[in-house]
Order: C-alpha cells, then sequence, then structure tokens
C-alpha cells in the first residue's frame, strides 16, 4: 500500500495510467482529435485534516500515455505555459495547475466529489485553458478511477 503523494504512489498512478485502456482511447488522438491530449499537470494538495504541509506532484501526459510523474521538491520550479511555449531552462513547464485541499483530493480520489465537479463548486481550483480541459471529461474521469484503483493509505 502506498501512501498518498509520494514517490512511491506517484510511480504506481503512472503505471497505473498507462495500464488504463479507457484513458488510453480517451486522451489518445481518436478520444482527443487531432492527435491527442497534450499538456502536462501540477497537482496541488494544500494542507488540511491530516495533512499539515503542501505536495505538489508534476505528472506529464501526452496523447494517451503518462510519461512520467514526480512529487516535487522545494528546489524544483515551475511555470504554467500556454500550448506549444517553453518554460525557461530549468523550469518545469506545464499547461495545468489544479490544486486542492488534502480533505478534497481524498473524496476525490474515493469517487466521493467528482474532480470537474469540485471546479464548478469551488472546492478546487485550475488554472490554464478551463475550455480544453472540459472538452477532455472522460479522460480527466479515466485519470479519477485510475488513481481510485490503487491500494492507497491516506495521511
Amino acid at each position: 500500500m502506498a501512501k498518498f503523494a509520494t514517490d512511491e504512489w506517484a510511480e504506481q498512478y503512472a503505471k497505473a495510467l498507462n495500464e488504463n485502456e479507457e484513458y488510453r482511447a480517451a486522451a489518445g488522438p481518436k478520444g482527443f482529435p487531432p492527435d491527442g491530449w497534450e499538456g502536462d499537470y501540477i497537482f496541488v494538495i494544500e494542507p488540511s485534516g491530516n495533512l499539515d504541509h503542501k505536495i505538489e506532484m508534476w505528472i506529464g501526459l501526452y496523447h494517451g500515455d503518462c510519461t512520467g510523474t514526480k512529487i516535487l521538491k522545494k528546489e524544483d520550479k515551475y511555470q504554467l505555459i500556454k500550448s506549444g511555449e517553453k518554460a525557461p531552462e530549468g523550469v518545469i513547464g506545464v499547461e495545468f495547475i489544479y490544486s486542492a485541499t488534502y480533505d478534497n483530493w481524498e473524496k476525490i480520489l474515493k469517487k466521493e466529489l467528482d474532480a470537474v465537479k469540485a471546479l464548478l463548486k469551488g472546492q478546487a481550483k485550475l488554472q490554464g485553458d478551463m475550455a480544453k480541459v472540459l472538452k477532455a471529461t472522460k479522460a480527466a474521469k479515466e485519470m479519477v478511477n485510475t488513481s481510485a484503483n490503487i491500494d492507497t493509505q491516506y495521511w
């Protein structure tokens, strides 16, 4: 059992996402024309409940594949960029930053709270192209379904 938002959990998430054929279908070229989903994320887990510190996790996504995951360290820097842009040298460029409190992340992962509805209710925040994300709700749901299948220990 991996503890949520640790390196071990992130590795298991990447593996599970790459094994999820429904995610691949929804985020790949046939599910997200013309070429498939492109756009890396930072997931921000804000302290609440049993978590007393902020955790940031990078997730690389490209055409239905998870290209990697990483729990960021304090020295890691990232920047929100637009599609096709590059971040400065040494900075992780991401198209999206999805943030919520730890308590809401736990509800999302347990499927007690829908990730898209959380945005609309103000229980989560998204930075980046909201229209692009709303076109990919099936892929987003499969990302949550994937995380829900990981044997997770919560804080």
